[in-house]
């Protein structure tokens, strides 16, 4: 997943490039990124996966021993220098706009009801499990999840090859992962633990947006397919007059 082109409003036609999102990093993106890497250090300086047998995510040890810390541990724990790096290049991407257009204190809060809502969900599905499980990719999920509702029509390179529009890329993720955990025999990737993310963090913010502003215009399925015909409208005219005017792109 990555580069986005970002289309000027009225328009759809990108003009001048820029790489990763707009502005400086914000405060709490860069908190949870040096977390997460700080935590990563720890592991590696730590033996025998101790940290990983103490705050990983254990389903039987959470149901059986009520270990409820362990929903909100895991997700500063990682696999490898590779988990941890595309979690963290994720979370930069795409929660760097939704921490500058919500503020800190919300970005934190709903990044972390994604990750226990994951860690929930994985549990309850994996209740027997003595396999501890770890990374963010719960909270990432919902972080994506929401990216996608505030700016479903920006355009992601998949792969660095085939571009998507968010939307449809939300709805290819979760087709992806349901698919993926039905297959799942309980070894390997968490499946549970993201489309658990991304459950709670939708209905967290369909709850919240009736109560608040403050977050911005969350679109819902009229919004959706207003912008749907839009763009339909704005393609139509382009295949007929040609490309128009110019504007800003940024890329993902």
């Amino acid at each position: 997943m990555s580069p986005t082109y970002r289309y000027q409003r009225g328009i759809g036609m990108p003009a001048g490039l820029s790489l990763g999102p707009p502005g400086p990093l914000p405060p709490m993106v860069k908190a949870l990124i040096v977390a997460n890497t700080a935590a990563y250090l720890l592991q590696l300086l730590t033996p025998d996966s101790v940290l990983v047998l103490w705050f990983g995510l254990i389903p039987r040890a959470v149901i059986g021993g009520l270990e409820l810390w362990r929903v909100a541990t895991y997700q500063f724990l990682h696999g490898g220098v590779w988990h941890l790096a595309l979690n963290m290049l994720v979370l930069w991407m795409f929660g760097t706009e939704l921490e500058q257009r919500w503020g800190p204190r919300f970005f934190l809060k709903y990044y972390m009801l994604c990750a226990v809502g994951g860690g929930l969900t994985y549990t309850f599905v994996r209740a027997g499990s003595p396999i501890p499980s770890v990374g963010a990719s719960g909270a990432i999920y919902g972080v994506l999840l929401a990216y996608g509702m505030w700016f479903p029509n920006r355009v992601v390179l998949l792969a660095f090859l085939f571009p998507i529009r968010v939307r449809h890329l939300i709805v290819f993720l979760i087709a992806l992962e349901l698919v993926q955990a039905m297959e799942s025999t309980g070894a390997g990737i968490a499946y549970a633990a993201h489309l658990g993310g991304m459950a709670f963090g939708y209905g967290y913010l369909r709850w919240w947006i009736k109560g608040g502003p403050s977050l911005g215009p969350l679109p819902g399925w009229h919004d959706l397919r207003r912008a749907y015909f839009r763009w339909k409208l704005r393609r139509l005219q382009r295949k007929r007059f040609g490309p128009r005017g110019g504007g800003p792109r940024t890329l993902h």
